[in-house]
């Protein structure tokens, strides 16, 4: 955590620094220009700002470090699982279309779908799980809905039904309170589901770290009743949930660059998650559109949009606040976003699936 931190101060000095040198450049009888982000067109800053910017709206300090990853038979299976009754989520692997269309900046909540896998505990008689989760402090979360999903496998030998109870472990006493519980057929296999929403909320609320659990059965005459984690069985508890998050204001739109004019536009530029080093973290999309605003802005042509959390804002407060002497007037801003969905691993290994608001560019004005 602290050599996150030093790296970020280190990364802003380093932003600073080259804004100071392109503000003397541009008193020093060179080219002047009205606005301090519309010269700003350097691909490392820019890749550096559109990390910070991700991390920053996914609530991490630091890229996650993922040590130890999960077997992609258990995750396919289990997006396959949590997707069920989403036909749009087919291909989830394949070449799908991860910047969503649609506009987020007028609400005020994020959504989230996440995956945890268990760290499993087996013995004959009853198995432990636990989950790890982290949760910002800032954060209220709401949990939609929440399940555990465990695979079964039959007592071959009984001939009576099994009687599956699931109990929650409350630290530090390990008191054991009882779930759920569900009847199974003799000589039957398969996945079965116990509702954890309102342990999944009670949980956030009082923000712990760990949720454990413990299945044990009833009538599996000291049988294993789970099969051993697979590469496709491990256990695993799938949560959607909304957390509170700011809105922003939306205003008028501008047109892409071209060659023949320098006034405010919007400048394409896409990046690969591969190329930076972030594929091992972030299943899709692929790579992301930072696209953002550069050019002139004439009195005549100047405006008044809301200016949400972006590079642009990054570069034009950190000018403010260190007093960088520059002809300021006014500034090419965005004035649109659209979200970025993205499935990644978090921190703890979970599988996060959100859309992160105003994340691609889509129209640019003059402030």
């Amino acid at each position: 955590m602290m050599t996150s931190h030093f790296q970020r101060e280190g990364f802003f000095f380093y932003l600073l620094t080259l804004l100071g040198a392109w503000a003397a450049s541009t008193q020093g009888g060179g080219r002047r220009t009205e606005c301090p982000s519309c010269g700003v067109q350097d691909k490392d800053v820019m890749i550096e700002v559109a990390k910070q910017q991700i991390l920053q709206k996914l609530h991490l300090k630091e890229r996650p470090n993922i040590t130890h990853p999960i077997p992609r038979g258990a995750v396919v299976n289990a997006l396959r699982r949590l997707h069920l009754n989403k036909p749009r989520m087919e291909g989830l692997f394949g070449s799908s279309n991860w910047e969503s269309d649609g506009d987020t900046s007028e609400t005020d909540q994020q959504s989230y779908e996440i995956i945890s896998f268990a760290e499993s505990d087996y013995n004959e008689s009853s198995t432990k799980l636990t989950f790890q989760f982290a949760k910002d402090n800032e954060q209220n979360v709401h949990v939609l809905q929440a399940h555990l999903w465990v695979f079964f496998k039959s007592n071959r030998t009984g001939q009576d039904s099994q009687t599956i109870r699931l109990h929650m472990i409350q630290e530090p006493k390990g008191t054991r309170t009882l779930i759920s519980e569900k009847y199974l057929e003799p000589k039957w296999s398969g996945w079965q589901t116990f509702s954890l929403k309102q342990i999944l909320q009670d949980f956030f609320d009082e923000e712990n770290k760990s949720l454990k659990l413990e299945l044990d059965c009833d009538g599996c005459q000291n049988i294993p009743f789970m099969v051993n984690p697979s590469d496709s069985h491990q256990p695993f508890l799938v949560a959607q949930a909304k957390v509170k998050e700011k809105s922003h204001h939306i205003a008028k739109r501008s047109l892409k660059c071209d060659q023949n004019s320098n006034l405010c536009c919007r400048k394409d530029y896409y990046v690969e998650f591969k190329d930076i080093g972030w594929n091992d973290w972030i299943i899709k999309p692929e790579g992301y559109q930072i696209n953002y605003c550069m050019g002139l802005c004439p009195m005549h042509v100047a405006g008044a949009p809301g200016m949400a959390a972006s590079f642009h804002t990054t570069v034009f407060n950190l000018i403010k606040a260190n007093n960088i002497q520059t002809a300021v007037s006014s500034c090419c801003v965005p004035t649109k976003r659209r979200p970025l969905s993205m499935l990644y691993f978090d921190r703890n290994n979970n599988i996060v699936k959100t859309d992160i608001p105003d994340m691609i560019v889509d129209s640019c004005g003059c402030s």
